[in-house]
């Protein structure tokens, strides 16, 4: 079973930082440490990304287990994960700055207590990630490259969203998890419309099929897939071979569900890597990656 609960929790929170008053690009005021961090401690797999796209990882002293991306990030000491940190291994580390995302509040005010500085980092949408570059290049003391990789990422989305302007807009299901029993999916997680990957799909010219409620993330039965019923499926995975999978027995699943029209249709696609589950710098490939399941007839080129 995966559920990708550590992304889901990724992509929720506000952006708070410690220091002296400032203003961001983005129009909010944000609060700036009064001198760059030279040992900064990530508490999330895209807060390390966005350190590294920014050309300060030689800062970077601890990492979480989930911290894969860029290669240089494994040699890095671990120090748990973003809701169960080890608190003493980050305090062995003498880190003048810990990152972490807003889920994080407990580990904050354990971490503020021990007298470390902390910057929660908003990243829950896309509007929020692009700004996050902002806000971490400023606090790093680098706010020309961050400027520099928000426009370079800004381009790279509208040219995705002008490629699909004209094209029929899908009803899409995001699915971040699932259950299967007896060789079909039985029940799946899925993103609503207040989450991360609702803003990528509209990027990526589509419609979120799922309707707003109480969760997030809902779980959806057999029949809640029926009932729902969406042009494309996307089934986004992370770490196959960790959790035993294939992405083709994932695909033998779905297509026990021949209820539903995007399985008859053949219309659902896995896409697997971290770089899909992760709101960081990575975007564009994710929203690219997206794209290209939705609108297939379109001339993307070479992958």
């Amino acid at each position: 079973m995966f559920r990708a609960r550590w992304f889901v929790a990724l992509a929720m929170g506000a952006v708070l930082a410690v220091g002296c008053a400032r203003t961001s690009p983005d129009g909010s005021s944000q609060e700036i440490p009064s001198s760059p961090p030279q040992r900064i401690v990530s508490l999330a797999p895209s807060i390390t990304e966005t350190l590294f796209a920014l050309g300060v990882g030689d800062r970077v002293v601890g990492v979480t287990r989930y911290c894969a991306f860029p290669p240089a990030a494994h040699d890095l000491p671990r120090v748990g994960g973003h809701l169960d940190p080890n608190i003493e291994a980050i305090v062995s580390l003498e880190p003048d700055l810990v990152m972490v995302i807003p889920s994080s509040h407990e580990n904050r005010r354990r971490l503020e207590a021990l007298g470390i500085r902390v910057l929660e980092v908003d990243q829950h949408d896309v509007d929020s990630v692009l700004a996050s570059i902002s806000v971490v290049a400023d606090v790093c003391g680098v706010p020309e490259r961050g400027r520099e990789l928000r426009t370079e990422i800004e381009g790279q989305l509208q040219r995705i969203s002008d490629r699909v302007a004209g094209a029929n807009h899908p009803r899409v299901l995001v699915v971040v998890g699932h259950q299967v029993g007896d060789d079909a999916v039985r029940s799946v997680w899925a993103a609503g419309p207040d989450t991360f990957y609702d803003g990528v799909v509209r990027v990526a010219g589509g419609v979120n099929a799922v309707d707003s409620g109480p969760a997030s993330y809902p779980e959806l039965s057999r029949e809640g897939l029926a009932a729902v019923d969406p042009d494309v499926v996307i089934d986004v995975i992370a770490g196959l071979e960790e959790r035993d999978l294939t992405i083709g027995a994932v695909r033998a699943g779905w297509r026990r569900l021949a209820e539903l029209r995007a399985v008859r249709e053949n219309r659902v696609v896995v896409l697997e890597g971290d770089h899909m589950v992760i709101p960081g710098p990575r975007l564009p490939e994710m929203v690219e990656a997206i794209a290209r399941a939705l609108h297939p007839a379109l001339n993307w080129g070479p992958e």
